[in-house]
């Protein structure tokens, strides 16, 4: 006798998933997968583009999604494995499960996990604000001047930015045109409160890489910190000029032209700033959404 057993699982996955509630169950699912998703970002290397950092957090994102919906005590694969059982067991011609459909969200709680992940996992937050690759004035060739500048990185680090900005002098005292290390040199200045000696740094690097993103970006945010919101969207204004299609410049913009009063302009630079983070799925899109918000309701 011939006995046939037949079940049919159907797996699909949608491409997004809305309105799933956020109660303890959802809340512990999101902890999971971020938890699994964090430690996927070790892989992934700062040195990337922008688009290649965000597109493989995405990546890793996505994967901890479905592998937490198909783990042995999912209970998804908990009801597939009792359909399986019982079809083991049935009789010839018995129906088991009627065809039932199992459902994994590939999307699911996507922007919760991103944004839990920004709070939560320390590989986040510097991977999303990595720099773009390296242009050939970057990096010094000089053997002394990167010991320099690492043993400043190492300092800064530790939060000890006096002895990072000695470091970081020396290494430009080998090498001057080494513009990663005006710019870190900048970043420790800020750190000291040092506005004034910050700008000089982002402006010396510029001289030696005109096309270069973080000076730009440091510098506006050096001068949103010295309340010259001026100066600091004239800066994000360039940084659009140089690439358009980032999204930090039209974000940052529509803060500065906010910080001014200007709420028209930091409401149009905002929502340019949210379409291109939701093209790129960034984790940033949050804060755009919040901010755009806001800058509506005073407008009105």
């Amino acid at each position: 006798m011939n006995v046939k057993k037949c079940f049919t699982v159907v797996l699909v996955l949608f491409a997004a998933c809305l309105g799933f509630s956020q109660d303890a169950k959802e809340k512990k699912f999101i902890k999971r997968v971020a938890k699994e998703a964090c430690k996927c970002l070790d892989e992934i290397p700062a040195t990337l583009g922008k688009e290649e950092v965000l597109e493989k957090i995405n990546s890793c994102i996505t994967l901890a999604i479905i592998a937490q919906q198909t783990t042995a005590d999912s209970a998804e694969m908990k009801e597939m494995k009792k359909l399986i059982d019982q079809a083991l067991e049935a009789k010839e011609g018995t129906s088991v499960g009627d065809g039932k459909t199992f459902t994994i969200y590939a999307d699911k709680n996507f922007r919760e996990i991103q944004d839990y992940m920004m709070e939560n996992c320390e590989k986040m937050k510097p991977l999303v604000a990595s720099n773009d690759m390296l242009s050939d004035k970057s990096m010094s060739k000089n053997p002394v001047a990167l010991k320099y500048y690492h043993e400043g990185e190492d300092y800064y680090a530790k939060e000890k930015y006096e002895k990072a900005v000695v470091s970081y002098k020396k290494a430009l005292e080998t090498d001057a045109f080494f513009a990663f290390a005006w710019d870190n040199l900048g970043l420790a200045y800020r750190k000291l409160l040092n506005f004034d000696e910050a700008l000089k740094c982002y402006k010396k690097s510029l001289e030696i890489d005109p096309y270069g993103t973080m000076p730009l970006q440091n510098m506006a945010v050096v001068y949103h910190l010295k309340q010259d919101f001026k100066s600091a969207g004239e800066t994000y204004l360039r940084l659009i000029d140089i690439e358009p299609e980032n999204p930090e410049g039209y974000y940052g913009a529509g803060r500065a032209f906010y910080a001014a009063n200007d709420y028209e302009k930091a409401c149009d630079y905002m929502f340019k700033a949210y379409i291109k983070y939701s093209e790129t799925r960034s984790p940033y899109l949050k804060d755009a959404e919040s901010n755009l918000s806001m800058f509506y309701q005073d407008l009105k």
